[in-house]
């Protein structure tokens, strides 16, 4: 299975060219992360490093780190510091790392990845000036894309932020099931689901194609539980709950009261997450009154992950329609 965007790369050991053996995720230092493979003749593969270390004024200009794994780290002659080069001899890594959709792996290639490893972007090199200069050229690209500023908080929320869990063809595929089959959302009073607008009031389409809902699981399960275990120590196996899509809209004053997810029969639910489908409307944020005034508010594509027991409601949406999908991971 070929590496996506949104993917994380696999932590991994392995020995590198100053003949430590070392780990991947320790090396990290938190920002965005240039990492080029590159097997085949000794002259390619100097050739590519080479053009790599022209970008080094664009690649420092970001806070990048450039990793490589080669074949035989024998091979790189180029002075590379401080690049770290792993040799994968056996080539089991740089074959996950290499695999193309419907396609042979290639020998040379480069992925972009963000501070958390997951793949922001991919390139195959066959020629190796034009192709790392165009994989750079999308590293500036994408570093420049305007983000909320940082700012600094007292306390907040534990909750986990994701971006790119799906894309956008995803996104536009669930909005259009909403689109042919809906209904009024619905509450659960401990027998029976029906709706009750003095806690919630949006419209619900719940994902029945069997297909589909596998693509969803297969797409942000690999993304999401890396990511629980690391955030917060959780390695137990979960499950799925049913993947359903909300609407909130201005004109029909939607809104989810403050509410928790894990009472009356739903005791098996561990975490929940809330995943924008869209952008271009106004209000419709996340926000854990127990936690502050903080309001979460992810881009189309990006969800926010929390436990089950935390308070929380889905603001109005002020203008426009926002569409979002809920799940739950479950025992």
């Amino acid at each position: 299975m070929s590496l996506r965007v949104g993917d994380r790369v696999p932590n991994f050991q392995l020995p590198s060219k100053d003949g430590l053996k070392r780990i991947f995720y320790f090396e990290v230092k938190g920002g965005p992360i240039i990492l080029l493979i590159a097997r085949g003749p000794t002259a390619v593969i100097n050739h590519c490093f080479a053009e790599l270390a022209s970008c080094k004024e664009l690649i420092d200009g970001h806070g990048g780190q450039v990793f490589g794994i080669t074949d035989d780290c024998s091979k790189v002659t180029e002075n590379v510091s401080p690049t770290i080069i792993f040799e994968d001899a056996e080539g089991r890594l740089s074959d996950l790392l290499m695999a193309v959709p419907n396609g042979n792996p290639s020998n040379l290639k480069i992925l972009i990845l963000d501070p958390n490893q997951r793949v922001l972007a991919q390139f195959l090199i066959n020629e190796p000036r034009r192709d790392i200069n165009a994989s750079m050229k999308a590293l500036d690209r994408i570093l420049n894309t305007p983000r909320p500023p940082a700012t600094t908080i007292q306390y907040g929320a534990p909750a986990l932020l994701m971006d790119n869990l799906i894309d956008e063809n995803l996104c536009s595929r669930l909005i259009e099931g909403w689109k042919s089959d809906h209904q009024e959302g619905q509450v659960n009073d401990g027998k029976s689901n029906a709706p009750d607008a003095s806690i919630k009031k949006n419209r619900e389409h719940v994902v029945r194609d069997l297909d589909l809902r596998r693509e969803i699981a297969s797409t942000i399960g690999p993304r999401i539980m890396p990511e629980l275990a690391k955030a917060f120590n959780f390695e137990q196996r979960l499950r799925f709950e049913a993947f359903t899509i909300l609407s909130y809209s201005d004109n029909r004053a939607d809104f989810f009261a403050p509410h928790r997810d894990n009472l009356r029969e739903t005791q098996k639910r561990r975490f929940a997450m809330s995943l924008n489908l869209n952008d271009g409307y106004e209000g419709g944020e996340l926000w854990f009154p127990e936690y502050g005034k903080h309001k979460y508010l992810p881009a189309a594509g990006s969800g926010v992950i929390f436990s089950c027991s935390l308070l929380h409601e889905a603001l109005p949406v002020t203008k426009g329609q926002r569409w979002v999908m809920v799940t739950f991971m479950c025992d």
